[in-house]
């Protein structure tokens, strides 16, 4: 048996260089220096992987009507102790699948991991985060309950403002001037079908462009001396040298463009990789059995005492919307659009070879400023909507 499997494998990998593919992909040279900052990129691969599986379960007992939504869902609460707790590892994966690509992008901005020649890493990156938004967006619709329904009522109607397309698109989304049934089945193609047919492509594309530039991107990792593939050291590169891209401009099997202090990606980084990704998925088991997924009652428009309750991604836009005068809610609204395409545009107009922070004032200020704002009207809307 072990001979006949081991025929086999020499058979693919003669056709699909396996062995090489490996060879290369856990021998290769990561930094020490950060390295643990690293493994957001591979958490937020594994909180992707565990949305799919947990979202492929979720469609077998959710049925996308006005008239059965809420029941499957309730269901599944009231009957269904494993479909129950699976719903939570949904919900909670998203939350926190939110949260460290926003610590992924954070790092990656501060360490201007995003300049030459990792451009296109950082522009799949920041649309890979609108897609995984947007689908925490559409997700919250999909319970029918009154959160679901009054969150549809208030999200359907932001493209509204936008300028000239507004009111066709949110007619498009809704089937119509009011939230109803077509409202739901629209949205629930978006969630399964619209926005994983872009995402996980562009996961593909994202680790390509990563595998094929490195992890060395960060002022620290520049910071030393180099080393070739026999290990003998090489002297560091002069100042101005130190900001350029990691791999020699011509192709080299000769030189490891990589920090002195560099290690294999296995058993090292891969530990570090585990260890994170494992805490991060056994919180959201914890959460999910602990607090699972909340199901309020069911969705009715004609209710005039529901108070509906922001999702906390929602926290900084609407407590803007408090503060502002109501002249100014339409530019408010259309607030996030610009700052997708302000975050876009970064590599190419951030194009100073400066990696380190302090030599960056220009772009460092306003993007500290920029951070703490959103973390100030978080905790302004926790704080009113939650007495915290």
């Amino acid at each position: 048996m072990t001979r006949w499997l081991g025929s086999a494998y020499d058979w693919i990998d003669e056709r699909a260089a396996i062995r090489n593919l490996l060879r290369k992909g856990l021998y290769e040279a990561v930094p020490v220096r950060g390295s643990w900052f690293y493994t957001l990129g591979s958490a937020t691969l594994i909180l992707i992987i565990l949305q799919l599986v947990t979202g492929i379960f979720l469609t077998l007992l959710y049925v996308p009507s006005v008239k059965e939504a809420w029941e499957s869902l309730n269901y599944v609460k009231q009957h269904d102790t494993f479909g129950s707790i699976v719903r939570g590892i949904h919900l909670w994966s998203a939350y926190i699948l939110l949260f460290v690509i926003g610590l992924h992008m954070v790092r990656t901005f501060f360490s201007g991991s995003y300049k030459r020649p990792r451009e296109l890493n950082w522009v799949t990156g920041v649309i890979l985060f609108v897609l995984v938004l947007g689908m925490a967006i559409t997700g919250a619709f999909l319970p029918w309950d009154q959160a679901a329904y009054w969150t549809a009522v208030v999200v359907t109607n932001i493209p509204s403002y936008t300028p000239l397309i507004g009111s066709f698109v949110r007619a498009l989304w809704r089937g119509g001037d009011a939230v109803g049934p077509i409202t739901l089945v629209r949205t629930f193609g978006i969630h399964i079908w619209l926005l994983p047919v872009i995402l996980f492509p562009l996961i593909g594309v994202h680790l390509a462009l990563l595998r094929k530039h490195g992890e060395f991107g960060s002022y620290v990792n520049y910071r030393g001396a180099y080393r070739t593939r026999q290990g003998v050291d090489v002297p560091p590169a002069p100042p101005q040298r130190r900001i350029e891209p990691p791999y020699p401009a011509a192709p080299s099997e000769e030189l490891w463009a990589a920090p002195l202090e560099a290690e294999d990606f296995y058993p090292h980084q891969t530990f570090k990789d585990g260890v994170v990704s494992a805490a991060l998925v056994l919180l959201v088991f914890a959460l999910a059995v602990a607090i699972g997924a909340p199901l309020e009652a069911a969705a009715d428009p004609s209710t005039t005492s529901y108070t509906p309750v922001p999702e906390w991604f929602y926290l900084p836009l609407d407590q803007l919307l408090v503060l502002v005068p109501r002249e100014l809610i339409p530019l408010v609204l259309v607030l996030p659009a610009g700052g997708v395409l302000l975050l876009l545009a970064l590599p190419f107009i951030d194009r100073g070879p400066e990696r380190n922070p302090f030599e960056r004032p220009a772009v460092m200020i306003p993007g500290v400023f920029a951070v703490l704002f959103m973390l100030i009207l978080t905790l302004l809307g926790s704080g009113r909507l939650f007495n915290l």
